[in-house]
């Protein structure tokens, strides 16, 4: 395998980028290693990074599609929210919706809403909503935050 090291001393974030004809075992294993990395490939148009799961206040799925919500900007991620949930619940990421995921480490303050929803106000001031099925869920991982914390 060939890889090309290059100093941008103007570059804002660091990035990385792999580029396959055919998927051999030499890249499956890089991109597993990255992938152990804890880390998501988001993509923007012709644009792509790497993104930290503590980036991430929330994911949501749009027209069948996963996008991250970061502090001021929104990513493509190629995950299902299942997925992310699963493999990031250490991280804080928990279900609040059939469409949504948060990150219960951005939640700010929580807020009573109607028919037993409530709003969920993040640290960048957004605001989300749960759904009242995923309620008890929520209360419980926050719980066990809180008690391993203590």
């Amino acid at each position: 395998m060939k890889w090309i090291k290059t100093h941008e001393p103007k570059l804002r974030e660091n990035y990385l980028e792999i580029h396959y004809g055919n998927l051999n075992k030499e890249t499956q294993d890089m991109i597993a290693y990255l992938e152990s990395k804890n880390v998501l490939m988001g993509r923007k148009e012709s644009e792509s990074r790497l993104i930290q799961p503590e980036e991430i206040y929330y994911c949501e799925i749009v027209d069948r599609k996963c996008y991250a919500y970061l502090k001021e900007e929104v990513w493509k991620l190629e995950e299902g929210l299942a997925k992310l949930t699963e493999r990031y619940e250490m991280q804080g990421f928990v279900r609040i919706s059939k469409s949504m995921v948060v990150n219960i480490f951005k939640v700010k303050q929580i807020q009573a809403d109607f028919n037993m929803r409530m709003n969920l106000v993040l640290l960048n001031g957004e605001t989300v909503v749960m759904s009242r099925s995923y309620r008890n869920d929520f209360f419980r991982k926050l719980k066990n935050i809180r008690m391993e914390e203590t």
